[in-house]
């Protein structure tokens, strides 16, 4: 009887200590999940972002395959779209649109020297093309029959790069605008690559504009320059009209000595700016001889013909 008391008394002890331990590994299991649930909520978990690390810095962590960024906002001024955008030969100073830029004598070293015209990224299967006027790269008719070395800077502003400097590598102006400077031909394109980096797409990271050929005029369009004597771009919503059968003509002030080249777009959208080219200023008297009154040639088949050998070019060409 003593031997089953004594059993008996070794089985609660037994059933005792079992309950001490079940409490215990409770409550050390509780402790583990604690600790891991606050190092998820501090972030300190060594291959996790912290939440203060930039998303350029993420993205720049991926291979380029891993995820293709999306071309840079447009800040578009609202002289050209909403409510109070309305047609008026007045211009805007603006801090600029990433598929807009200046283009600048090459100065040492490639980089950009004084910028003396305008350019804008246009749609191509390279992503590496841009338009400009032709005498803003070689004008035989004024005795400059040597193509000027340049560099584009998208969406230039006050000194700023924001999108890098862009040499040409392969320009195409049309063989009358080469013979004597015809002002029907003043258009030209080039394949730009980013300096020092020659593998950059252009409009993967600034987007590009359309373009359009034969385009029904009067229509109001949205224009762009950089007047060489400021640092930032000017905009103007107007009325492009036909001057010639083959000129256009576009009122507005301001668009003086280094607005060539600059875009004249139809139906600029709010939070992209792309539009449809339809011209860039230039043309008769190269532009026009006032700031307040420029042109353009008209883009009809010749300008559709130079504009198919641009797209044509090769990439990395």
């Amino acid at each position: 009887m003593l031997g089953c008391l004594h059993r008996e008394g070794r089985s609660d002890v037994t059933q005792a200590r079992l309950r001490v331990i079940a409490r215990t590994l409770g409550v050390l299991a509780f402790g583990v999940c604690f600790v891991l649930v606050l190092d998820r909520a501090t972030g300190t978990q060594p291959n996790r972002l912290n939440s203060t690390t930039p998303l350029s810095a993420s993205r720049r962590s991926l291979p380029a395959s891993a995820e293709a960024p999306a071309p840079a906002p447009a800040r578009v001024p609202a002289v050209l779209i909403g409510p109070r955008a309305k047609a008026a030969p007045v211009s805007t100073p603006f801090v600029g649109m990433p598929m807009v830029g200046a283009v600048f004598v090459s100065g040492e070293g490639g980089r950009p020297g004084d910028h003396y015209c305008s350019a804008s990224v246009v749609d191509s299967p390279g992503g590496d093309l841009i338009a400009t006027a032709a005498h803003c790269i070689v004008d035989p008719g004024n005795g400059s029959t040597t193509e000027a070395p340049f560099v584009f800077v998208p969406g230039y502003h006050d000194g700023q790069e924001p999108y890098g400097a862009w040499t040409p590598v392969k320009v195409l102006i049309d063989p009358h605008w080469l013979a004597n400077s015809d002002p029907d031909y003043d258009i030209a394109f080039a394949v730009v690559h980013e300096t020092g980096h020659p593998g950059a797409r252009l409009s993967t990271l600034v987007g590009s504009e359309g373009i359009s050929f034969d385009a029904k005029l009067p229509a109001v369009v949205s224009g762009i320059g950089y007047p060489a004597s400021g640092e930032q771009p000017i905009a103007c919503l107007n009325t492009l009209k036909p001057f010639q059968p083959t000129q256009s003509e576009f009122d507005c002030s301001g668009f003086a000595n280094g607005s060539s080249g600059g875009p004249l777009l139809l139906g600029v959208m709010p939070g992209s700016g792309r539009g449809e080219l339809v011209g860039v200023i230039g043309g008769y008297q190269e532009g026009g001889l006032t700031a307040e009154v420029s042109y353009a040639a008209v883009f009809g088949s010749s300008a559709q013909n130079l504009y198919r050998q641009a797209v044509a070019v090769p990439t990395g060409s």
